[in-house]
């Protein structure tokens, strides 16, 4: 699409969850602090721990540049690494269009604390032009610098994202068979290629997707952050068993990143939901949808299913 002016840009941002944010954002909502219900921070997880909560490892960060899938692409990415011993479940996070990786700080923070090993990117492309294939292709390249430079566990490997890192976390596992759980966070099915129902059949990782439905319609200038025809909801329809779908009443698509007062985030409507209670539920589905799936651990169906906020529709098959 050409660009005339400014507002056009705008309007494309808007539409792909775009935005800047400050260097450093919080990582709010206690994300990362120790659990003080949790009496023995370093010994095991009770299954009656909500995974909303931190879990028992602290959590060591450094950067990385990661080669991505063609020559003169590279990632820049932070690593989440767990403080237990040996080889840890790999979560590969990506970030909604035009928003830095910090943006979701907290996320990566919290699943480390579960023994997760995180690491958090930003895409190798820059400006509105990305291509979604490479990208996609890039998760699979961080995947495997991962697994030759980080002592992570080869057969339990997840993608997580919000908006278009939604949409690029399950475009990934459609083509690579290592991915074996993903977690979307209102993701968006926006530009070439389409992913739902497109390219999902025959897919075989377990998908999770969280979204709203403030944004389907409407927004700032008439384009919505979240349309309707392309929302959550798609992903979930042309998913495989198993898949779980929560729709959280009264959110909007800028609710999941860790500073919603951004500038661009004010060109989605706004929601009546409270940002710090999706964020909430949404770190909960990650910790239980993932341990779920890649690790057996079938106390986490409770949460995933009857979790105790209201507001919250379930699907799942």
């Amino acid at each position: 699409m050409l660009r005339k002016n400014l507002l056009p840009a705008l309007l494309v941002v808007a539409a792909a969850c775009g935005s800047s944010n400050p260097d450093q954002p919080p990582a709010p909502d206690g994300a990362g602090q120790p659990d003080s219900n949790n009496p023995n921070p370093d010994g095991p997880v009770s299954t009656a721990t909500d995974p909303a909560e931190d879990g028992p490892d602290t959590v060591a960060t450094s950067t990385a540049a990661i080669p991505g899938s063609a020559a003169g692409r590279t990632l820049q990415a932070t690593v989440f690494t767990p403080s237990s011993s040996g080889s840890h479940p790999l979560v590969v996070m990506s970030p909604g269009f035009q928003l830095e990786r910090t943006q979701y700080t907290s996320y990566a923070q919290h699943l480390a604390t579960w023994g997760f090993l995180v690491v958090l990117t930003d895409y190798a492309d820059s400006g509105f032009s990305m291509d979604h294939q490479k990208a996609a292709d890039d998760i699979s390249s961080v995947i495997d610098w991962a697994i030759a430079n980080q002592q992570v566990e080869a057969t339990a490997i997840a993608t997580a994202g919000h908006s278009l890192g939604g949409k690029l976390s399950i475009f990934a596992a459609t083509q690579d068979e290592r991915i074996g759980a993903v977690v979307g966070w209102d993701p968006v099915d926006s530009n070439s290629p389409s992913v739902a129902p497109q390219k999902m059949t025959g897919m075989t990782a377990a998908i999770a997707v969280i979204g709203e439905t403030t944004n389907g319609s409407g927004g700032s200038f008439g384009m919505p952050c979240a349309p309707t025809a392309d929302n959550f909801k798609t992903f979930y329809a042309a998913a495989p068993s198993p898949a779980l779908q929560i729709t959280f009443a009264g959110a909007d698509h800028m609710d999941w990143v860790d500073d919603p007062s951004c500038f661009f985030c004010g060109l989605c409507d706004a929601g009546t939901a409270t940002p710090a209670d999706v964020r909430k539920v949404s770190r909960r589905l990650d910790v239980a949808w993932l341990r779920r799936h890649l690790l057996d651990d079938a106390a986490m169906d409770t949460w995933l299913l009857t979790p105790p906020e209201q507001g919250l529709a379930i699907e799942h098959r």
